[in-house]
């Protein structure tokens, strides 16, 4: 596989991963390990102890594998105490079945759905309590800046990442189309600064409208990407459905590494 981390000249080249969920299009797993692609997997969450049928196949065929918790009705920061802690069962569940599975890394959300009212103390007790648990399995969490709501805020990320002890996956196109971005306040480079050496991984495509989209051109990305290599970022999931789109993604970011060569 092409897809460890490696030196080339003055720019490192990090994992490159693409995205799959559990109900994924037949085949993507098998796609996914031919196009030398590492894999982010998206668990069930009705059901993330099912993972091993999706993931396994990945493993066998070579392919380094990390997940992603994707709940959006099971939120660590709902201000339901009986919903957060349903919320906290669901995730401490996938811990306990990615367990021993592929690259011990989890990306995870607070405030997925805008609909569900978040209590920020209740949010980092639970993240908290996750990474605790997750610590005793030697398992990362990551915590996910989304595109709106609290977490969308580089500060309340970096905070409750410190305060939980967790580290923080930067979503690029939720940060490009985020509010303070978009209206000139940020830039995604301030995001980098401010997250203070705790990214861990990063998913890349260009901003997400009612879809994630991918680069024409590195315009927008090339700065980012520039800023990323020098953090120890080293795992990149493209998070694109369309494999074209995909393809060509990664071929602009190679590309664009070996030209800074």
């Amino acid at each position: 596989m092409s897809v460890s981390v490696s030196t080339n000249g003055k720019s490192r080249i990090p994992t490159i991963a693409l995205s799959t969920r559990w109900h994924s299009e037949p085949g993507r797993p098998q796609w996914i390990a031919a196009h030398n692609f590492a894999a982010e997997y998206t668990l069930n969450p009705s059901a993330p102890q099912d993972l091993a049928q999706h993931v396994d196949p990945l493993l066998a065929a070579g392919v380094p594998v990390r997940y992603h918790g994707f709940f959006p009705q099971d939120d660590l920061g709902h201000q339901d105490p009986v919903a957060a802690e349903n919320a906290l069962a669901v995730q401490l569940t996938a811990l306990e079945a990615m367990r021993g599975r592929g690259e011990q890394v989890i990306t995870v959300h607070i405030g997925l759905s805008p609909q569900t009212p978040l209590d920020p103390d209740r949010a980092v007790e639970n993240l908290t309590r996750l990474n605790e648990r997750a610590k005793q399995l030697n398992i990362t969490v990551c915590l996910e800046n989304l595109r709106y709501g609290p977490t969308s805020n580089p500060e309340v990320v970096v905070t409750w990442a410190k305060a939980a002890g967790t580290q923080i996956t930067l979503d690029v196109g939720h940060a490009v189309t985020s509010p303070r971005v978009s209206s000139g306040e940020l830039t995604v480079i301030d995001y980098i600064d401010i997250y203070d050496g705790r990214i861990f991984e990063a998913h890349i495509y260009e901003r997400e409208t009612d879809r994630h989209h991918p680069p024409q051109d590195m315009s927008i990305l090339g700065p980012i990407i520039d800023r990323l290599q020098e953090t120890r970022c080293n795992w990149w999931t493209i998070e694109l459905t369309d494999y074209a789109e995909a393809l060509s993604t990664r071929t602009l970011l190679l590309d664009y590494l070996a030209n800074k060569s």
